[in-house]
C-alpha cells in the first residue's frame, strides 16, 4: 500500500507540472505577450488554444492549392504564401501570430536529430583518426583544423556550429543552387528576347560551345549579372526564413520578446511595391542596372535572397559564380522553350520548385 500510495503521488505530481507547463505555453504565456505586443502597436489574427494560427493557414493554403497562374504572372504569393498575402494589409508589416508544433513539424524535427546524429557520428570519427589520417582536407577537415585544440587560442567553431555548416553546405547549398537554375531556365524560355541578349554577351565574352567560360569572363557577363540578381528576387530558393530571439531585443522600436520566431516572408517582401517600385510585379533585370544598393534606395537590405547581415548565406559569392557558369555554357549550346504542357504553380516545400516539374524543349543553339 505504501509503495502504491508513492507511485500515485508521483504520478500526479508529474501530471500536475505537465498540465502547469501546459497552462504556461498554451494560455498564459500566449496572452502575456500579445498584451505587450499590442501595447506596441503589434496587432495579429487572433490565437487559437492549442493550434494558434494553423487552422487558419491551412484553410488558406487549401484555398491557393487549386490557382493557377499564367507564365507573366510572377506573384505566386497566392500559393505558398497567401497568409501573409491577406494579414499583411490587414494588421501592417509588423504583425503577431502563433505557430505551433504539428505533425508534419514533429517529422521534420525527427529528420533534423537524425540528421545531427549522423553528422556527429562522422565528425567524432574524423577526430578520432587524426592521428593516423588527419582531419582530411575537404570542408569538414578544414573546419575541424581551424578548431583543433593543439593550435592553442578559443575554439572558434562548437560541435553544433561545425554541425550546422555541415548542413548548410551539404544540404542548403545543393537544393537553393538547383532551384534557382530551373526558375532562371523558366525566365529564360518565357523571355526570349532576355535569352537572346545573354547568349550574344556569353558568346562575345566567352566564345562558342566549345570554350568553357572561365571566371575573368564570367565577370565580364554584366547582362548575365542583373538577370540572375532578378531571377533572385522573383523567385528566390528560399522564400522564407525565420530567426529566433535568445533573449529580448529590441527591433525597429519594438522590443521582441526571448523566444519568439521572426519570420521574414522573402517572396511577399521582394514584391512590395513601396520597396521596389510599380513594377515589382514584373520581370526587368535592368532595375539592378546601377547596382543591387540603388535599386531599392529605401531599403538598402531589400534582396534577402541570400539573408543579410552576420547571418548572410556563407556561400553566395559561389552560388552566383555557379549560376553564371551553368547559364552561360547552356546558352553557348542550347535554345529554350518552355513545354505546352507546363503548368505555372510555384509551390513552398522549404525551398521554391514548380509544383508539376519544369517541361522544357531544348535544341542546338545556332550559330
Amino acid at each position: 500500500m505504501g509503495y502504491g500510495w508513492l507511485l500515485s503521488a508521483a504520478l500526479a505530481a508529474a501530471l500536475a507540472s505537465w498540465a502547469f507547463d501546459a497552462l504556461v505555453r498554451l494560455v498564459w504565456r500566449p496572452r502575456a505577450v500579445a498584451r505587450r505586443l499590442r501595447a506596441q502597436g503589434v496587432r495579429g489574427p487572433g490565437y487559437g488554444f492549442f493550434h494558434g494560427n494553423l487552422r487558419d493557414i491551412r484553410r488558406l493554403r487549401a484555398a491557393g492549392a487549386g490557382v493557377r497562374l499564367g507564365v507573366a504572372d510572377h506573384d505566386f504569393t497566392p500559393i505558398a504564401q497567401p497568409q501573409f498575402r491577406e494579414w499583411v494589409p490587414r494588421y501592417g508589416r509588423v504583425f503577431l501570430y502563433w505557430y505551433l508544433p504539428t505533425e508534419k513539424n514533429r517529422r521534420v524535427w525527427k529528420l533534423d536529430k537524425e540528421v545531427r546524429t549522423t553528422l556527429t557520428k562522422i565528425i567524432k570519427n574524423r577526430l578520432a583518426a587524426k592521428e593516423k589520417a588527419g582531419y582530411g582536407n575537404d570542408l569538414l577537415g578544414l573546419m575541424l583544423e581551424a578548431c583543433a585544440p593543439e593550435h592553442g587560442g578559443d575554439q572558434l567553431l562548437s560541435m553544433d556550429e561545425i554541425i550546422d555548416e555541415c548542413k548548410t553546405f551539404f544540404f542548403a547549398g545543393q537544393e537553393t543552387t538547383s532551384h534557382l537554375l530551373t526558375w532562371a531556365m523558366f525566365l529564360l524560355s518565357t523571355h526570349p528576347d532576355w535569352q537572346d541578349k545573354l547568349r550574344e554577351e556569353v558568346r562575345r565574352e566567352c566564345g562558342d560551345r566549345d570554350r568553357a567560360p572561365t571566371h575573368d569572363m564570367l565577370n565580364k557577363l554584366k547582362l548575365m549579372n542583373l538577370f540572375i540578381l532578378e531571377t533572385l528576387r522573383l523567385y528566390s530558393p528560399v522564400p522564407l526564413i525565420r530567426r529566433r530571439t535568445r533573449t529580448a531585443v529590441e527591433l525597429g522600436g519594438i522590443v521582441v520578446p526571448e523566444d519568439a520566431i521572426l519570420t521574414l516572408p522573402i517572396a511577399t517582401m521582394h514584391r512590395d511595391r513601396e520597396v521596389w517600385g510599380e513594377d515589382a510585379g514584373e520581370f526587368n533585370p535592368l532595375r539592378f542596372d546601377a547596382g543591387v544598393t540603388k535599386t531599392a534606395p529605401k531599403n538598402l537590405g531589400a534582396l534577402l535572397a541570400f539573408s543579410s547581415g552576420p547571418r548572410s548565406c556563407i556561400g553566395q559569392n559561389f552560388a552566383m559564380v555557379e549560376a553564371r557558369a551553368v547559364v552561360a555554357a547552356i546558352l553557348q549550346r542550347f535554345e529554350l522553350t518552355l513545354s505546352p504542357e507546363y503548368v505555372h504553380a510555384p509551390t513552398d516545400v522549404i525551398t521554391l520548385r514548380p509544383k508539376y516539374g519544369l517541361p522544357m524543349i531544348v535544341t542546338s543553339a545556332g550559330a
